[in-house]
């Protein structure tokens, strides 16, 4: 055993010891695709194929890397095994191909591109499943023309893949660029959310207040509108009041107007009767016999307007009865205009 393989077998510097710690970097991808991308070139080129490539067979020296192992030599199957040589074809440098792709999706992802619980699995797998993307455009079209099912849409030669590479590898710091362009957006993204989100909190707790300062100020009218109704109520129970008012004063006016003309009525007949009585008076001596004859009448007469008399006393004392309720309907309007005054100032 050579010192080389013997550093493999160990496992210490082979690129499957380097896989196993995970996704390489984009640049080194692109250094150890080229260096194993040159060394199968070299091998094709001598008409051969090396037909088992695998991560744990390519060793990483200080100078790039060296593949082990004999070219031409099959191996059992692998997660980098074409699907021709599993229908029984011999390996070639297509094959080959289909290996470097499996490879460097792998040193991409840091993951296989093809797995399996057991061979027949992993057999379902290299013939009919397709890898989830790299999400690398570039990296993506390479790995995808290498690991084509069918051996005649893969790419030919090993040249094509190196000029990708080349390609790919000069694109890489403008890749660099996008991908601190598309962290930038994303950051700005972020805060941008960030910021819509409490923008909407803001304008959610804005809308609440304006909700509450509305509730509150229709609380504020309503009891505005019940104070004014109230107060249009009891303005028209004091005009009520008032017009009940005027109506007695009008009544007892009334009244007082009636008693007034009794008494003048009753003052014309006392006047009648003073006379009656004065010209009897001056009469006296010349109608002594007159008076005489007529004293029954006289008296009948006189018991008569005494009837009258105490009808103007009891007419006089309903008129002061009629005088106290118009001055006590006087005073009760004016407390009800004054009360009127107090509630509208």
């Amino acid at each position: 055993m050579t010192a080389l393989e013997e550093r493999a077998e160990n496992g210490s510097s082979t690129l499957g010891r380097r896989l196993a710690e995970g996704p390489l970097p984009l640049p080194e991808m692109l250094r150890y695709a080229m260096m194993l991308a040159e060394a199968l070139r070299g091998i094709h080129d001598s008409g051969r194929a090396c037909g088992a490539l695998l991560p744990s067979n390519i060793v990483v020296t200080t100078t790039g890397l060296e593949l082990i192992g004999t070219p031409g030599q099959a191996a059992a199957i692998t997660p980098y095994t074409a699907p021709e040589i599993l229908q029984g074809h011999a390996a070639d440098s297509r094959s080959d191909i289909f290996a470097f792709g499996a490879i460097v999706y792998e040193m991409v992802m840091g993951r296989r591109a093809f797995a399996g619980d057991d061979a027949d699995a992993l057999a379902a797998s290299l013939t009919s499943s397709v890898p989830p993307p790299t999400g690398i455009p570039a990296v993506d079209h390479l790995v995808g023309n290498c690991i084509a099912k069918d051996p005649k849409v893969r790419y030919q030669r090993m040249l094509k893949v190196i000029l990708e590479l080349k390609l790919l590898t000069f694109a890489a710091p403008r890749a660099g660029v996008v991908s601190h362009q598309q962290s930038v957006t994303a950051a700005l993204r972020a805060e941008t959310q960030e910021l819509e989100a409490r923008v909407a909190a803001d304008l959610q707790t804005h809308d609440k207040a304006i909700i509450d300062l509305e509730r509150a100020s229709g609380d504020a009218i309503n009891e505005l509108r019940g104070r004014l109704s109230e107060m249009e109520s009891r303005l028209a129970q004091t005009q009520d009041g008032c017009t009940l008012a005027e109506e007695r004063c009008r009544r007892l006016t009334a009244d007082l107007e009636q008693v007034q003309q009794n008494t003048e009525a009753i003052d014309e007949r006392v006047t009648g009767v003073r006379d009656g009585i004065a010209v009897l008076s001056q009469g006296a001596s010349a109608q002594q016999e007159y008076v005489d004859a007529r004293m029954s009448e006289f008296e009948q007469t006189f018991t008569s307007q005494g009837a009258a008399i105490a009808s103007v006393v009891a007419g006089q004392a309903q008129t002061d009865d009629v005088v106290e309720g118009v001055v006590e309907a006087m005073e009760l309007l004016h407390t009800i205009m004054v009360d009127r005054e107090a509630e509208l100032a």
